[in-house]
């Protein structure tokens, strides 16, 4: 089973292989000038350097170890760090993730929020009732206890597409729901007027609309979607973050967040 995983995050990785040489695994995110890009656009998260160690090998906060040990693509680039830095700066109280997979980001905003001091996470995904690429529950919820994470995270299994209407006034929403343009166009429509800070997207860069997945069968290409996005909702600063898998950070403006 492990081998049959690794093969397919080997295929995931592929048009961003050829694409940016220059990005191997173990290079971290921050490095990449789409992180540069970010900081240019939302000032207010500079402060996401002061919880940036030098490479991918330092660790930075307690019970690192357990979290980056959750398997995941988003580790090939240090992007736990970026879901940990991220929850400081701006210091959310309440955060949602559609999409859980093995809880490997979940963790990582809940150990930010513990270490803030205040905050919660909660976590809906349909786990073992999803017919593709999931992860169960219960293990789900073991990792969660390892790390001591109980007090900041909670997962629900149910449909993420009809979570909107249970949800109002977050400051923090992830999605990572097998996303295509039509995620992207639904997250936004459904959650755009209940998220006051931050709106996360897994994918984002060319390169991902190149996935097999995608070409194979035929998804709506998640790039013009976000131009589409910058137009209808000009209250939210858009940047994609562009190392594998990549990563779409939409933040809102100041004046909208009170």
């Amino acid at each position: 089973m492990r081998a049959q995983s690794d093969r397919i995050m080997s295929r995931l990785r592929e048009p961003f292989d050829r694409a940016r040489p220059d990005v191997p695994v173990g290079t971290p995110y921050w490095r990449d000038r789409s992180f540069t890009t970010l900081l240019e656009r939302c000032k207010a998260l500079e402060a996401l350097r002061n919880y940036l160690p030098p490479d991918l090998t330092r660790h930075t906060y307690q019970g690192q170890e357990r979290v980056e040990a959750v398997r995941s693509t988003y580790k090939d680039h240090g992007y736990g760090r970026f879901f940990y830095a991220l929850a400081r700066a701006i210091r959310p109280r309440f955060c949602v993730e559609l999409g859980v997979l093995h809880g490997f980001s979940l963790l990582a905003v809940a150990a930010a929020l513990r270490d803030n001091g205040a905050g919660s996470i909660r976590g809906i995904d349909l786990f073992e009732d999803y017919p593709y690429r999931h992860a169960q529950q219960a293990h789900v919820e073991n990792h969660i206890r390892a790390c001591g994470l109980e007090n900041w995270s909670a997962i629900t299994k149910a449909d993420a597409f009809l979570a909107h209407d249970g949800h109002d006034d977050l400051d923090y929403l992830h999605v990572d729901l097998s996303n295509d343009g039509d995620t992207y166009r639904f997250a936004f429509r459904h959650w755009a007027g209940r998220v006051r800070q931050a709106i996360l997207l897994e994918g984002g860069s060319a390169e991902r609309d190149q996935v097999d997945w995608m070409v194979k069968y035929g998804k709506p290409p998640i790039v013009p979607a976000i131009d589409e996005i910058r137009r209808a909702y000009p209250d939210w600063t858009i940047v994609v973050l562009e190392p594998y898998p990549s990563l779409t950070v939409a933040v809102r403006s100041a004046s909208r967040q009170n």
